[in-house]
């Protein structure tokens, strides 16, 4: 087995990420019909493919005599790297970049049998056919350029990892956000929902009320849409445009939320106001406690709407724009929301 300098290893390391890189842009961009550029990061490289390589030909040039164990050994060296890759990433992440469950014989989604095989198929061609040239070219590098050569490229790949990871962990952020945010708003409405049942019991004026802040809510809505879209002008700005309908969707939400809730603590004052029978102005004084814990919730999620910021979803958006088979166990629905969100923004584009 030849023995390579530290900074050969590296070199390989980079060569064959980048060349995963575009075999994985070719073949994603072939099916699709249209360039997509591929990865995790953001240069073009794919980190997996360059410590696959290194692992294979670390456990397969001793035996290159033997095909047979070349396939076996690169089979199993490289479906281990990519289950531990993938197990990791999910847990530190709380996305899947790849999910194989629904190809046969997968194991959690991580691998799959035709991924292995094509791991083991691989390993054949990069120790036969692949890296035979490589090595030559490589060795004809003197070593000290190899040493400066591949310093510089280590510097560029750890700033490319930091900005990634960190845009990675604002995604899982942002929609842990997006997740608590939506369930924070679903159990507003549901509590809302079920005291103002309770209190339109008999209440025409209150239920006339409650209609109009809906109707009101709506024409609100469309008029600040069609505000928007006559001021938005370049394509720059569509996506921050969209990013903002959504925003006000939800703010408005949760205005409309408040109004009713104000509408209704405004009914149970006039009722308080009124001589009651000692039961009914117990449940009043429950309900007015109950609609003021609602306004202190409206307002937490009013805040936590306002402090999230354009660029935090632009950056996470540009990350899965490179991934949209990501997925998410946990926070599928907020996921799915963001893949949306790139998707129109997308089809705009490209219209």
């Amino acid at each position: 087995m030849e023995i390579y300098h530290q900074s050969q290893w590296l070199l390989l390391f980079f060569l064959y990420s980048v060349a995963g890189w575009i075999w994985e842009c070719f073949y994603v961009s072939m099916r699709k019909r249209k360039w997509v550029n591929r990865g995790f990061l953001h240069g073009p490289w794919l980190p997996i493919y360059g410590t696959g390589a290194i692992m294979v030909l670390f456990l397969t040039l001793p035996v290159r005599e033997y095909p047979a164990l070349v396939f076996l050994l690169g089979m199993i060296g490289a479906t281990a790297l990519e289950y531990v890759t993938g197990a990791v990433m999910e847990r530190l992440f709380q996305v899947r970049y790849w999910d194989y469950s629904n190809d046969p014989l997968n194991v959690n989604g991580y691998i799959c049998l035709p991924v292995s095989l094509a791991w083991g198929v691989f390993s054949i061609a990069l120790v036969y056919i692949l890296h035979p040239p490589v090595e030559r070219l490589l060795l004809k590098i003197p070593l000290l350029a190899a040493d400066v050569l591949s310093l510089g490229l280590a510097v560029a790949f750890t700033v490319d990892v930091t900005r990634t990871v960190q845009t990675a962990l604002d995604l899982r952020a942002l929609m842990e956000s997006l997740t608590a945010s939506s369930q924070r708003v679903a159990g507003i409405e549901e509590r809302l929902k079920t005291l103002v049942e309770q209190l339109n019991e008999g209440s025409e004026i209150l239920r006339q009320k409650l209609q109009q802040l809906e109707d009101a809510a709506v024409l609100d809505l469309e008029q600040r849409l069609d505000a928007r879209e006559k001021k938005r002008e370049t394509r720059r700005e569509l996506l921050f445009y969209r990013l903002e309908e959504r925003w006000d969707k939800k703010s408005l939400a949760l205005n409309g939320l408040s109004e009713k809730t104000a509408a209704a603590l405004s009914f149970v004052s006039q009722q308080l106001a009124q001589a009651l029978p000692e039961s009914e102005r117990q449940r009043m004084e429950n309900a007015r406690e109950s609609l003021l814990n609602i306004q202190k919730l409206i307002r937490n999620a009013e805040t936590d709407l306002a402090v999230r910021k354009g660029r935090d979803f632009v950056r996470a958006l540009k990350l899965l724009s490179r991934n949209p088979s990501a997925s998410s166990r946990k926070y599928r629905e907020a996921l799915e929301e963001l893949l949306s969100l790139w998707q129109e923004n997308k089809e705009q584009e490209d219209r």
